[in-house]
């Protein structure tokens, strides 16, 4: 997740209610919010420790996995 999407994350902007199946509809609702709050949290942690100068945003010229 990159920091840009997990300030939209933690402002509302995203949600998982169109990717999640609706099939069965009698889980749907707790699905989804299960899975909102899972990446809730994961855009908590991204952008705690980017503020807290544990991670840093990769440049255009730096590969996203480390060898």
């Amino acid at each position: 997740m990159e920091i840009n999407e997990a300030e939209e994350w933690l402002l509302g902007s995203r949600s998982m209610t169109n990717i999640i199946p609706q099939d069965p509809f009698a889980t749907w609702q707790v699905r989804i919010a299960q899975a909102d709050a899972a990446m809730m949290q994961q855009a908590y942690w991204i952008l705690k420790a980017y503020r807290e100068d544990l991670i840093r945003p990769l440049t255009k010229d730096e590969d996203r996995v480390t060898p």
